[in-house]
């Protein structure tokens, strides 16, 4: 087990220690050693529970809350976006809005667990918790933007009002930007809840 290598480990260290170095080792009551032993195993002990079944089942009940939260977030903000302002870059707008609902709640699922891994026990940086939200938002907006087909390559010119940018290419960027904050910033509401009310442990 973990905990014998660990014993045996600072065994060897000790006498490669005694014997190629001439340590010495200064005499430790029974007491003494047994309390030192003692802090060892909890230590090792507390990094074993880190990721023992327990925290499976809470991952697993992250998931599921993330899932349901972020989809049902996402939602009413997609199905306006692909139905009524989709535009030329949605063909079909029923079933791109039925996929953009699925492939959020899958979305939202990932970001709760990574919520959970990120804000931790005894920790209440506000700084964090809104970093981790917007690093997802800011990914997922970028990834959905399509370049319309009028424009150059190498380097990008799709023509005003930035060059890089146009106007369509920027409003697909505010109507995702939207998109994904609802849906991380629901999942991550909806973590708080569950961690509130006791429902979620947060990760040690």
């Amino acid at each position: 087990s973990l905990r014998k290598l660990v014993r045996l480990g600072c065994s060897v260290l000790v006498l490669i220690s005694v014997n190629c170095y001439g340590f010495t080792i200064p005499p430790v009551s029974t007491k003494n050693a047994r309390a030192i032993s003692k802090t060892l195993l909890m230590s090792t002990s507390q990094k074993e529970d880190k990721f023992s079944f327990g925290q499976r089942i809470e991952s697993i009940k992250t998931g599921i809350v993330g899932l349901f939260a972020g989809g049902i977030a996402l939602t009413p903000a997609s199905f306006i976006h692909d139905i009524f302002f989709g535009g030329t870059m949605v063909q079909n707008r029923l079933a791109q809005w039925e996929f953009d609902t699925d492939m959020g709640s899958l979305q939202g699922a990932v970001f709760a667990i990574v919520y959970r891994y990120c804000v931790r026990e005894d920790d209440d940086n506000e700084q964090l918790n809104q970093g981790v939200i917007g690093a997802f938002v800011l990914t997922r907006t970028l990834c959905k933007i399509q370049v319309p087909s009028y424009c150059s390559a190498a380097p990008l010119d799709c023509g005003s009002p930035l060059g890089y940018f146009d106007w369509s290419m920027i409003s697909q960027a505010a109507f995702n930007g939207l998109e994904s904050a609802l849906l991380f910033g629901g999942a991550a509401l909806a973590m708080d809840e569950c961690y509130r009310r006791g429902w979620i442990s947060k990760f040690p």
